[in-house]
């Protein structure tokens, strides 16, 4: 037996719960940016994807606050400065991400609010988190207003102009071939439902790509 959902007979956010479950597991991006006083801001994004290597792009989904409809604070200060940075969202977050998502009052220093020490960034200048294994800078590239007047999205792409990475999380220290340690990173990713994915040794597993030959039979695929 079957269900079919229609998504034109439910509400937005219904339809975004039910993609939120299917679409799994997703990385989060730990955005960090810097508003105009110079206060750090910090926020957990999981509408976020890689697009494209060439030139290195990224791509995030910013909704709007609930609480009010207004845009979120990193928006904003994105917008302003042109730049932000990903910290990669390891085990270091894994116990605060729900908090540090909590819609806040502008101003309020989530980072330090929650433990964590700001430092300088390589090339932007929005500040990264000392203690991510990895951060990407990014600069805003361009941005996709989306959505619908109950729904307003913007995508916000960004190239990434540097990674920072730990020497604890490169497989191999040649940054000409970067091979990442999976498990020494422990990315945490999101699921539905409040929900959320580790990377342990059980769930993660290793496949070939093997090229298609010519010769090749459906009984070998």
């Amino acid at each position: 037996m079957e269900h079919v959902y229609h998504f034109a007979e439910h509400g937005p956010g219904t339809n975004q719960g039910l993609l939120s479950q299917l679409v799994v597991p997703r990385p989060i991006a730990m955005v960090s940016t810097r508003d105009a006083q110079g206060r750090g801001n910090l926020s957990p994004f999981s509408y976020y994807l890689p697009i494209t290597g060439d030139p290195p792009l990224i791509g995030i989904a910013f909704g709007m606050r609930e609480s009010d409809g207004d845009p979120k604070g990193s928006y904003v200060n994105l917008i302003a400065s042109g730049d932000f940075v990903i910290n990669v969202c390891s085990e270091v977050f894994a116990d605060h991400i729900e908090s540090i998502a909590k819609e806040y009052p502008h101003g309020v220093d989530e980072a330090a609010m929650h433990g964590f020490e700001w430092i300088d960034s390589r090339r932007v200048s929005s500040p990264s988190v000392a203690e991510a294994p990895a951060r990407l800078e990014c600069v805003v590239h361009q941005t996709i207003p989306l959505g619908s007047d109950l729904a307003r999205v913007v995508l916000v792409v960004a190239e990434v102009v540097c990674a920072v990475i730990a020497d604890s999380v490169l497989a191999s220290p040649d940054l000409d071939h970067p091979r990442i340690d999976l498990l020494a990173l422990g990315p945490i990713g999101r699921s539905g439902a409040r929900s959320f994915v580790r990377a342990v040794p059980e769930a993660v597993y290793h496949q070939e790509r093997v090229p298609y030959l010519p010769t090749d039979t459906p009984s070998d695929l």
